[in-house]
């Protein structure tokens, strides 16, 4: 058995990234699936895939949410936009499979 989207991996709002990471789940899942020999092998790969994506994302999240609380934050939008490059950049197996 394995778990996608918010109950592999839930999410603060502050980001509006919980139904997006359940579709890159999905698709990284999909792929998993298709390739490897065994179920098991699949979420085998599907979670290394996965785990360290998510909880760089859920961890900012939290941290985002902690952000609504603060009075200044200007330090921190540099590293937001390093960021968000790399959050939206993501491309899950790129030409692998097509869906």
């Amino acid at each position: 058995m394995t778990l996608l989207g918010d109950a592999a991996h839930p999410m603060g709002s502050a980001m509006g990234q919980g139904a997006n990471t359940a579709f890159e789940d999905a698709r990284v899942l999909a792929h998993c699936l298709t390739h490897s020999a065994t179920v098991e092998e699949a979420f085998t790969n599907y979670e290394k895939e996965r785990i360290e994506r998510t909880t760089i994302i859920q961890t900012r999240s939290a941290e985002g949410e902690k952000r609504y609380y603060q009075t200044n934050n200007s330090q921190q939008r540099n590293t937001d936009i390093d960021f968000n490059d790399w959050l939206y950049s993501y491309k899950p197996f790129a030409g692998a499979i097509a869906i």
